[in-house]
């Protein structure tokens, strides 16, 4: 395994007010619209895997993770019933990968968030082919850090000691001298999804006033189907 993409899909949406990863973005599930980015990127990269996190006992999204078919393997996997949290995904997901990559564990892995589907192929492959074992590529665009980042496989041991709802950003803290800013030309990267509001805003394409998006709830959101 060379590289490798972890999408973080099992939050609970509790400032969304419903569950986001199948609010409507073109008439498909937002967590099927991350995926399909993240296939695009990951199409034929030597060596390349995509594992995603789920919600303990998820069974609606899993059946419709399994049917996803592409040119690079995917794993999915529930994360734990508790204790619950971003951190305790991350280091779920990184143990599956690391335990099937055996001895020759990936050179770097992208942390990639379910709720971000407007990121750009290009960008998550070209953070990928800058990584290095030692580094933690961050992408940047129009001077605002965004994600995926991709943490070198220096970084393994920390993400795996995450606990709780703490995500990597506590190793970006920790280690401010292994960080290199990527730019991108790329607005998706800055769009996570966390509210109603910012829903609206990225959809209806008018991502830099969010003051007449907020005025959208949850019930607004149209669901989309599982099954496409």
């Amino acid at each position: 395994m060379e590289t490798a993409t972890l999408v973080l899909a099992a939050g609970y949406s509790r400032r969304f007010g419903s569950d986001k990863r199948l609010a409507c973005v073109d008439g498909e599930p937002m967590l099927l619209r991350t995926l399909q980015w993240v296939y695009a990127a990951m199409d034929n990269l030597p060596g390349g895997e995509i594992q995603i996190v789920l919600r303990a006992r998820d069974s609606l999204v899993a059946s419709m993770v399994s049917r996803l078919r592409g040119n690079t393997a995917l794993h999915w996997l529930y994360a734990p019933v508790w204790p619950v949290g971003l951190g305790v995904s991350i280091a779920a997901g990184l143990d599956a990968l690391l335990q099937r990559s055996g001895t020759c564990p990936p050179r770097a892995v992208a942390l990639c968030l379910g709720d971000m589907p407007f990121v750009q192929p290009q960008t998550l492959r070209h953070l990928l082919a800058v990584a290095r074992p030692d580094t933690i590529c961050v992408p940047t665009w129009s001077g605002q850090r965004g994600h995926p980042v991709v943490f070198g496989r220096a970084f393994f041991p920390e993400l795996l000691a995450l606990k709780g709802r703490s995500g990597a950003a506590r190793v970006l803290r920790d280690r401010p001298q292994a960080i290199v800013e990527v730019p991108v030309d790329d607005p998706g990267i800055t769009q996570d999804i966390d509210r109603p509001e910012d829903f609206h805003a990225a959809v209806h394409g008018d991502r830099a006033d969010t003051a007449c998006a907020a005025l959208h709830t949850a019930a607004d959101v149209p669901p989309a189907s599982p099954w496409g």
